[in-house]
């Protein structure tokens, strides 16, 4: 089922619902480095991406740099989504 959700989606609610990071910072041109999270909640979104995905921590945190709607992409072509 999971599969099924817009891979943007799936990274949007881990931000929001997970992270508690407001919704209107969060959108597909932002990074996670324009979002200031701090090394806790860097470490615990690889934790939550990667489950989500099934991608190992080095290639969730390969995307910090990259707009979160490619680093969804991404994350989705590794998961075969």
């Amino acid at each position: 089922m999971r599969g099924m959700i817009d891979p943007f989606d799936r990274l949007v609610a881990i931000l929001t619902d997970r992270l508690e990071i407001p919704e209107d910072l969060v959108g597909p041109d932002v990074t996670l480095q324009d979002l200031d999270l701090d090394s806790l909640a860097l470490e615990e979104f690889v934790v939550l991406a990667g489950d989500e995905f099934g991608a190992d921590g080095d290639a969730v945190a390969d995307l910090f740099g990259l707009p979160l709607g490619q680093a969804a992409e991404r994350l989705a072509a590794l998961a075969g989504v």
